[in-house]
Protein backbone atom coordinates (compact mmCIF):
# COMPACT_ATOMS: atom_id res chain seq x y z
CA UNK A 1 0.00 0.00 0.00
CA UNK A 2 1.18 3.30 -0.61
CA UNK A 3 0.88 5.68 2.16
CA UNK A 4 1.20 9.25 1.66
CA UNK A 5 -0.23 11.96 3.33
CA UNK A 6 0.13 14.62 0.70
CA UNK A 7 -3.14 14.30 -0.38
CA UNK A 8 -4.84 14.13 2.56
CA UNK A 9 -2.93 17.07 4.23
CA UNK A 10 -4.78 19.18 1.07
CA UNK A 11 -8.03 17.64 1.66
CA UNK A 12 -7.89 18.34 5.17
CA UNK A 13 -6.51 21.62 5.50
CA UNK A 14 -9.55 22.96 3.01
CA UNK A 15 -11.89 20.67 4.55
CA UNK A 16 -11.59 20.92 8.44
CA UNK A 17 -14.47 18.35 8.68
CA UNK A 18 -12.50 15.65 6.65
CA UNK A 19 -12.33 12.34 8.21
CA UNK A 20 -9.39 10.52 8.69
CA UNK A 21 -8.68 7.45 6.49
CA UNK A 22 -11.69 4.77 6.41
CA UNK A 23 -12.02 1.38 8.23
CA UNK A 24 -10.27 -0.56 5.29
CA UNK A 25 -7.80 1.79 4.47
CA UNK A 26 -6.65 1.44 8.13
CA UNK A 27 -6.67 -2.43 8.13
CA UNK A 28 -4.32 -1.89 5.03
CA UNK A 29 -1.89 0.18 6.44
CA UNK A 30 -1.69 -1.51 9.72
CA UNK A 31 -0.70 -4.67 7.37
CA UNK A 32 1.77 -2.28 5.62
CA UNK A 33 3.28 -1.37 8.97
CA UNK A 34 3.07 -4.78 10.58
CA UNK A 35 4.81 -6.23 7.28
CA UNK A 36 7.96 -3.53 7.48
CA UNK A 37 8.40 -4.30 11.49
CA UNK A 38 8.89 -7.84 10.62
CA UNK A 39 10.94 -6.86 7.71
CA UNK A 40 12.83 -4.50 10.77
CA UNK A 41 13.13 -7.53 13.30
CA UNK A 42 14.11 -9.76 10.68
CA UNK A 43 16.93 -8.17 9.81
CA UNK A 44 18.05 -7.25 13.43
CA UNK A 45 17.89 -11.50 14.01
CA UNK A 46 19.85 -12.16 10.88
CA UNK A 47 22.84 -9.53 12.18
CA UNK A 48 22.25 -10.61 15.15
CA UNK A 49 23.54 -13.87 13.95
CA UNK A 50 26.23 -12.65 11.51
CA UNK A 51 28.25 -10.83 14.79
CA UNK A 52 26.92 -14.38 16.83
CA UNK A 53 29.59 -15.98 13.90
CA UNK A 54 31.88 -13.37 13.67
CA UNK A 55 33.04 -13.35 17.43
CA UNK A 56 34.88 -16.75 16.82
CA UNK A 57 36.37 -15.54 13.80
CA UNK A 58 40.26 -14.04 13.74
CA UNK A 59 40.03 -10.22 13.52
CA UNK A 60 43.07 -8.01 12.54
CA UNK A 61 44.72 -6.06 15.02
CA UNK A 62 42.74 -2.80 16.15
CA UNK A 63 39.49 -3.84 14.05
CA UNK A 64 36.37 -2.48 15.06
CA UNK A 65 33.33 -4.98 15.31
CA UNK A 66 30.20 -2.98 15.87
CA UNK A 67 27.97 -4.06 18.75
CA UNK A 68 24.83 -5.37 18.54
CA UNK A 69 22.84 -2.53 20.12
CA UNK A 70 24.30 0.24 17.64
CA UNK A 71 23.28 -1.43 14.48
CA UNK A 72 19.75 -2.58 15.53
CA UNK A 73 19.47 1.35 16.65
CA UNK A 74 20.84 2.14 12.92
CA UNK A 75 18.47 -0.62 11.37
CA UNK A 76 15.45 1.11 13.43
CA UNK A 77 16.44 4.50 12.19
CA UNK A 78 17.16 3.19 8.83
CA UNK A 79 13.17 2.14 9.14
CA UNK A 80 11.71 5.51 10.62
CA UNK A 81 13.44 7.31 7.84
CA UNK A 82 11.61 5.03 5.24
CA UNK A 83 8.75 5.54 6.65
CA UNK A 84 8.62 8.97 7.23
CA UNK A 85 9.96 9.56 3.48
CA UNK A 86 6.92 7.64 2.05
CA UNK A 87 4.08 9.89 4.03
CA UNK A 88 5.70 12.59 2.19
CA UNK A 89 5.49 14.06 5.66
CA UNK A 90 9.03 16.19 5.57
CA UNK A 91 7.56 18.84 2.97
CA UNK A 92 4.22 19.02 5.16
CA UNK A 93 6.68 20.39 8.09
CA UNK A 94 8.14 23.38 9.28
CA UNK A 95 11.72 24.07 8.96
CA UNK A 96 12.56 24.35 12.59
CA UNK A 97 10.37 21.33 12.56
CA UNK A 98 11.88 19.22 10.00
CA UNK A 99 15.13 20.10 11.57
CA UNK A 100 14.09 18.77 15.32
CA UNK A 101 12.62 15.76 13.06
CA UNK A 102 15.91 14.87 11.74
CA UNK A 103 17.90 15.12 15.05
CA UNK A 104 15.01 12.37 16.16
CA UNK A 105 16.09 10.26 12.82
CA UNK A 106 19.58 10.87 12.95
CA UNK A 107 20.75 10.63 16.92
CA UNK A 108 22.36 8.05 18.60
CA UNK A 109 20.06 6.51 21.40
CA UNK A 110 21.74 9.68 24.36
CA UNK A 111 19.47 11.79 22.49
CA UNK A 112 20.75 15.29 20.99
CA UNK A 113 20.15 18.11 23.72
CA UNK A 114 16.68 18.35 24.70
CA UNK A 115 15.41 16.48 21.34
CA UNK A 116 14.10 12.54 22.48
CA UNK A 117 15.10 9.72 19.55
CA UNK A 118 12.32 7.90 17.79
CA UNK A 119 10.47 5.15 20.02
CA UNK A 120 11.24 1.74 18.85
CA UNK A 121 10.10 0.52 15.44
CA UNK A 122 7.35 -1.43 16.36
CA UNK A 123 3.11 -1.83 15.31
CA UNK A 124 2.03 0.39 18.24
CA UNK A 125 4.70 3.10 18.07
CA UNK A 126 4.59 3.59 14.12
CA UNK A 127 0.85 3.26 14.14
CA UNK A 128 0.11 5.66 16.83
CA UNK A 129 2.70 8.08 14.98
CA UNK A 130 0.88 7.47 12.37
CA UNK A 131 -2.14 8.38 13.47
CA UNK A 132 -0.80 11.04 15.84
CA UNK A 133 0.87 12.75 12.30
CA UNK A 134 -3.05 12.81 10.68
CA UNK A 135 -4.71 14.60 13.82
CA UNK A 136 -2.26 17.24 13.94
CA UNK A 137 -1.83 18.19 10.31
CA UNK A 138 -3.77 21.50 10.77
CA UNK A 139 -1.44 22.84 12.86
CA UNK A 140 1.70 21.48 11.30
CA UNK A 141 0.72 23.89 8.03
CA UNK A 142 -0.30 26.84 9.94
CA UNK A 143 3.04 26.27 11.82
CA UNK A 144 4.75 26.06 8.04
CA UNK A 145 2.46 29.07 6.82
CA UNK A 146 3.92 30.96 10.06
CA UNK A 147 6.75 30.33 9.35
CA UNK A 148 6.68 31.30 5.31
CA UNK A 149 4.68 34.85 6.72
CA UNK A 150 7.64 35.69 9.18
CA UNK A 151 9.99 35.24 6.86
CA UNK A 152 8.44 37.90 3.84
CA UNK A 153 7.50 40.32 6.59
CA UNK A 154 10.17 42.80 7.62
CA UNK A 155 11.03 43.39 11.01
CA UNK A 156 9.34 46.35 12.79
CA UNK A 157 12.66 48.29 12.46
CA UNK A 158 12.50 48.10 8.37
CA UNK A 159 8.04 48.26 8.65
CA UNK A 160 8.16 52.30 7.27
CA UNK A 161 10.36 51.60 3.84
CA UNK A 162 8.59 48.16 2.98
CA UNK A 163 5.80 47.48 1.10
CA UNK A 164 4.82 45.09 3.57
CA UNK A 165 4.78 45.72 7.28
CA UNK A 166 4.94 43.13 10.10
CA UNK A 167 1.29 42.16 10.23
CA UNK A 168 0.89 41.98 6.42
CA UNK A 169 2.11 40.79 3.21
CA UNK A 170 1.95 43.44 0.46
CA UNK A 171 2.05 42.54 -3.47
CA UNK A 172 5.53 43.19 -3.94
CA UNK A 173 8.42 42.01 -1.02
CA UNK A 174 12.01 43.24 -0.93
CA UNK A 175 14.12 40.17 0.75
CA UNK A 176 18.28 40.97 1.57
CA UNK A 177 20.66 38.13 0.90
CA UNK A 178 18.75 35.45 -1.05
CA UNK A 179 20.69 35.18 -4.07
CA UNK A 180 24.36 34.48 -4.41
CA UNK A 181 26.62 34.38 -7.32
CA UNK A 182 27.31 31.09 -8.89
CA UNK A 183 30.27 29.86 -9.94
CA UNK A 184 29.47 30.59 -13.56
CA UNK A 185 29.03 34.11 -12.83
CA UNK A 186 24.75 34.32 -12.87
CA UNK A 187 22.89 34.49 -9.79
CA UNK A 188 21.34 31.88 -7.81
CA UNK A 189 19.56 31.16 -4.52
CA UNK A 190 21.85 31.24 -1.65
CA UNK A 191 22.73 28.08 0.57
CA UNK A 192 21.34 29.91 3.67
CA UNK A 193 17.99 30.54 1.82
CA UNK A 194 17.03 27.42 0.07
CA UNK A 195 15.28 25.90 2.82
CA UNK A 196 12.99 29.21 2.93
CA UNK A 197 12.37 29.39 -0.86
CA UNK A 198 11.10 25.75 -1.15
CA UNK A 199 8.76 26.59 2.06
CA UNK A 200 7.28 29.64 0.19
CA UNK A 201 6.53 27.26 -3.00
CA UNK A 202 5.39 24.64 -0.96
CA UNK A 203 2.82 27.37 1.08
CA UNK A 204 1.89 28.28 -2.71
CA UNK A 205 0.79 24.84 -3.92
CA UNK A 206 -0.40 23.93 -0.54
CA UNK A 207 -2.76 26.68 -0.76
CA UNK A 208 -3.65 26.45 -4.29
CA UNK A 209 -5.07 22.82 -3.52
CA UNK A 210 -2.09 21.34 -5.50
CA UNK A 211 -0.19 19.22 -2.27
CA UNK A 212 3.48 20.13 -1.60
CA UNK A 213 6.00 20.71 -4.78
CA UNK A 214 7.43 17.57 -6.65
CA UNK A 215 11.41 17.16 -6.17
CA UNK A 216 12.10 15.16 -8.54
CA UNK A 217 12.83 15.89 -12.50
CA UNK A 218 11.71 13.92 -15.24
CA UNK A 219 13.31 15.96 -18.14
CA UNK A 220 16.45 18.25 -18.23
CA UNK A 221 13.85 21.29 -19.13
CA UNK A 222 11.46 20.14 -16.72
CA UNK A 223 12.59 22.51 -13.69
CA UNK A 224 9.12 24.29 -13.57
CA UNK A 225 6.82 21.61 -13.31
CA UNK A 226 9.17 18.34 -11.35
CA UNK A 227 11.74 20.18 -9.93
CA UNK A 228 12.26 21.87 -6.73
CA UNK A 229 11.81 25.55 -6.21
CA UNK A 230 14.86 26.52 -5.76
CA UNK A 231 16.45 24.64 -8.81
CA UNK A 232 13.37 26.56 -10.50
CA UNK A 233 14.58 30.11 -9.53
CA UNK A 234 18.19 29.03 -10.23
CA UNK A 235 17.26 27.66 -13.65
CA UNK A 236 16.15 31.60 -14.75
CA UNK A 237 18.21 33.18 -12.56
CA UNK A 238 21.37 31.70 -14.23
CA UNK A 239 20.76 32.32 -17.45
CA UNK A 240 19.89 36.21 -16.43
CA UNK A 241 15.99 36.13 -16.19
CA UNK A 242 14.01 36.80 -13.24
CA UNK A 243 11.60 33.79 -12.48
CA UNK A 244 8.21 34.15 -13.16
CA UNK A 245 5.21 31.67 -12.55
CA UNK A 246 1.19 31.54 -12.15
CA UNK A 247 2.20 32.59 -8.40
CA UNK A 248 4.82 35.14 -8.36
CA UNK A 249 8.28 36.77 -10.22
CA UNK A 250 10.97 36.60 -8.31
CA UNK A 251 13.97 39.33 -9.75
CA UNK A 252 17.50 38.89 -8.01
CA UNK A 253 20.05 41.71 -8.08
CA UNK A 254 23.88 42.45 -7.70
CA UNK A 255 23.46 43.51 -4.14
CA UNK A 256 21.74 39.61 -3.31
CA UNK A 257 17.96 41.47 -2.43
CA UNK A 258 15.15 39.73 -4.29
CA UNK A 259 11.86 41.46 -5.52
CA UNK A 260 9.23 39.38 -5.49
CA UNK A 261 6.04 40.40 -6.72
CA UNK A 262 3.19 38.06 -6.21
CA UNK A 263 0.48 37.05 -8.84
CA UNK A 264 -2.08 35.18 -6.68
CA UNK A 265 -3.19 37.63 -3.96
CA UNK A 266 -5.90 35.75 -2.76
CA UNK A 267 -3.46 32.97 -1.58
CA UNK A 268 -1.03 35.52 -0.11
CA UNK A 269 -4.18 36.76 1.85
CA UNK A 270 -4.64 33.25 3.68
CA UNK A 271 -0.75 33.30 3.95
CA UNK A 272 -1.38 36.64 6.34
CA UNK A 273 -4.67 35.56 7.92
CA UNK A 274 -2.50 32.52 9.36
CA UNK A 275 0.68 34.59 9.93
CA UNK A 276 -0.76 37.54 11.64
CA UNK A 277 -2.99 35.41 13.87
CA UNK A 278 -0.01 33.42 15.58
CA UNK A 279 2.04 36.72 15.69
CA UNK A 280 -0.44 38.79 17.32
CA UNK A 281 -1.04 35.74 19.78
CA UNK A 282 2.99 35.50 20.25
CA UNK A 283 2.87 39.15 21.33
CA UNK A 284 -0.23 38.86 23.87
CA UNK A 285 1.74 36.12 25.69
CA UNK A 286 4.97 37.80 25.75
CA UNK A 287 2.90 40.77 26.91
CA UNK A 288 1.37 38.94 29.70
CA UNK A 289 4.62 37.72 30.89
CA UNK A 290 5.57 41.24 30.80
CA UNK A 291 3.00 42.19 33.15
CA UNK A 292 3.07 39.21 35.12
CA UNK A 293 6.79 40.13 36.17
Amino acid sequence: MNINLNNYAVTRWHDPSAQPPDEPTAVALRLTISERCAETRLLKENYAKALEYLDGVPMPYDCRVPTLEDECLEIERHAWRKFIDDLQLRPLLSIKARETLDKQLYQNRRGYGDTQPLPPFTEDNVFGFFEQTCASIPHLIKEALTEVFKWLTPSQRWTGCKTSNEFKIGKKVVLCYVASTCYSGGLQVDYNRRAQVDALGNALFMLDGKGVRKTQRDKEDDYKITGSYTDAWDHDWRQGLPYEDDYLIAKPFSNRNVHITFKRLDLIEKINQTGAEAVLQQAGREESRGFSH
